[in-house]
This record gives structure tokens, sequence and C-alpha cells, in this order.
């Protein structure tokens, strides 16, 4: 941009300076011009993507599901305990919070980090949740699986299942808590999409962001003070959760939502080296820098195809109904793919489904709509027919 502005500049002082009798004038008139220029690019606004360390990292909107920017987004990766996420689905849709849970053996020895649980304590299932979400301990989300679904295994299996089910149909999950084991990967744009669909739940949606609470552990006759592991709380205007997660393999890992403005966007970033600031790079970028822009008009037509034996041909057809995407300077890949029958026969009906229209951004399907013919298309009468109606009939 500053190329092209300062090529402008050249051309303008150019065309001045024939003109100009006197030099002092001439050199007032192009620092004004200089001043007036830098202004202009000092004040214009940039829509460049923000740097982001971690390589796996998504934008999405957090109403309509829609990816704004993405990096490798549909790549599988360790996610250690983002996965919690999904633990917590389960809970709420399969228990009752003032359920009572069994600490088994198994649940007991579960690695770091751990709230200390021990074998044959009872817990709630509502104080279990808070503590898997809030503090991220593994203990806790394995008593919530083998209370569930009886075995780890198998309620790692309906993870899974679910979330194929919600639209993450690239994580498969091999344990409740996170920990390294197994064929456990997510990515960061199904780990997006768990997250908001989490928050669909409210029970989920107020655990998520809240800063500190107190968990009523069964060692302690007093409750204990717990804080939430993302810092982004109480930090970042509008920050109203997710998940954090760290392991070797998968790195410092954070899924983030925030609302501004009745808008609500989650950020994903995987195996980051500064996962706080990379959220809020990206979050920064979607509230500021993105904007909603018609991609489909339901009153321009799509295509305009040939009817056989039509009486009117082309017919003209048009989407069902209008679509708008949030866009930036780098964002998003917007691809339209279309499925319909070219060789259209006659008759048609105004209104009367011909094909369909899918759209795609940064490789995920956000909207699916019917095209419609725009016409009523008669069959045209044969040569016969139609000398009969033109010269015989009155």
């Amino acid at each position: 941009m500053m190329k092209r502005i300062l090529r402008k500049a050249k051309s303008l002082v150019i065309f001045l300076q024939p003109s100009c009798k006197k030099k002092a004038f001439c050199s007032i008139i192009m620092q004004s011009l200089f001043i007036l220029l830098c202004l202009g690019v000092m004040t214009a606004p940039v829509f460049a993507a923000p740097y982001i360390s971690s390589p796996y990292y998504c934008l999405m909107d957090g109403e309509s599901g829609q990816v704004i920017i993405s990096q490798n987004g549909d790549k599988a990766r360790p996610a250690a305990s983002t996965v919690k996420m999904m633990t917590a689905i389960l809970a709420v849709e399969y228990a009752g919070m003032e359920e009572e849970a069994t600490v088994s053996s198994n649940a007991a020895r579960t690695p770091e980090y751990g709230i200390g649980l021990k074998t044959e304590q009872k817990i709630a299932v509502g104080e279990l949740l808070k503590v898997a979400l809030i503090r991220s301990s593994n203990d806790a989300a394995v008593v919530l699986a083998e209370h569930i679904a009886g075995d780890e295994g198998f309620f790692a299996h309906l993870m899974s299942k679910k979330a194929f089910v919600i639209g993450a149909f690239n994580s498969r999950f091999s344990n409740a808590s996170g920990l390294p084991g197994g064929e456990q990967n997510s990515t960061s744009c199904d780990l997006a999409q768990i997250g908001r669909y989490a928050q669909s739940h409210p029970q989920i949606k107020e655990l998520v962001a809240t800063r500190e609470s107190e968990f009523r552990h069964p060692s302690y006759g007093q409750p204990l003070r717990i804080c939430n592991t993302n810092s982004l709380l109480g930090s970042y205007k509008g920050a109203n959760g997710i998940k954090t997660g760290t392991a070797n393999a998968a790195g410092k890992c954070l899924v983030a939502s925030a609302v501004r403005d009745g808008r609500h966007l989650i950020a994903v970033v995987l195996k980051s080296s500064d996962r706080a600031g990379d959220c809020m790079r990206l979050l920064d970028y979607g509230f500021k820098n993105s904007y909603r822009q018609k991609i489909i008009d339901a009153a321009t037509p799509f295509k305009e195809l040939q009817v056989l034996n039509g009486e009117i041909t082309p017919a003209k057809i048009y989407p069902a109904r209008n679509l708008y995407l949030w866009v930036g300077e780098d964002s998003p890949n917007i691809e339209k793919r279309v499925k319909m029958n070219y060789e259209l026969q006659a008759p048609l009906s105004r209104g009367q489904k011909v094909g369909s229209l899918e759209v795609y951004a940064e490789g995920r399907l956000v909207e699916s709509m019917p095209l419609l013919c725009g016409d009523n298309v008669a069959r045209r009468s044969n040569l016969l027919k139609r000398i009969i109606k033109d010269f015989i009939l009155p």
C-alpha cells in the first residue's frame, strides 16, 4: 500500500511542477501532499492476519460455527486436557449433578494433575465437574467417566461418537482426562466446535467462565479454594472460557471464548509457545478486523441454464436465500459447490428445486441450500401445433 501511495504522490508532483512558477510554492505543495498521504497510511485500516506462534489454530464464530481463519485447522494433534470439554458434555447429558459417584482404585491412581481423591470416597457429580473444568483435575475426570459408563474405555468410545454427532469429525478419544495414551487426537477446528457445543449447556458455560470457586473435597472438613487455569479470565475483555491443556506431546493448548457487543468468538491454539497471547490476537482480529459480507444474494441469478423443449430458455436459477459470512483481509477461503442436473427438461415451475448449493469456509461446510428455478417454463409444443395455433386458430 505504501508503494502505491508513493507512486501516486510522485505522479502528482510531476504534474504540478510545470505549472508552478515559484519553487517555494511547489515545495509547499509537495510537503503538504506528503503529510496528507502519510496521514492516510497511518489511518488506513489494517486487516492482515495476526502473527500466531501456534502452527495449529482456529478462530470460529460462536453463533454460526463458521471458521473465520485457521491454519492446519483439520490437522489431528494430541489435545491434552482440552478433551475434558467432551467429558463435561457427557457428564451433563447423562448424569444428574446431585448424583454421588464412588472413587475407584483405578481413578485414585490417576497421574497428575489430580485433586487427591481416594478409593471408596463418594462425591457429587457437580463437584467433580467443577474441579475437572476449573482446576483440570485428571482423577475427577476418570471418576466421572466410570460413574457414567462403568469403564473409562467405553466412556472414551462414547466421547468419540458424540464428537462426530456434533460436527467434530476428526476427533478420537481414548480417555476422559487427556493424559497421553492410546489413539487420542483432535484438531483446532474440532475443539472450537466442541467448545461451542459445550457452552450451549448452562452448567458448563457457567463453570468455564468461573475464575475461582470452592470445591468440597471429601478428605477435608472445609471447602478448598480452586482457581481456573485459564489466564484470560479477568485479563481479556469479554473472556468467558473455556479450557486449557498441557502435555509434552500436545504442548500448551487453549480453547478460549469471548463475547463483546453480543458477538461470540472461539479461538483455539495447539502446541503454542504463547497460548494466551495467541488467543488474544486471534480474538482481537475477529472482533476488530472481520466483518459480515453477503456471499450469496437470493435476488441475483446464480446461473442461467438451457431448458430442453422449453418455451422459455435459458431459465434463471436462484439460490433459496441470502448468505452472510464473516470475512477479513486474509480470511476465509470460501468455496461454492453446486450439485444439479445441467440438462433441465420442461416443464418447470417457478420455485421448483433443480439443485443444491453448498458453501464451505476454510474447508468446512457452513451452509447448504436449494437452487430454485426462477421462471415457469412450459413445454414447447411441436411444429404442427404451433402452426395451427399461429395461423389457423383465431
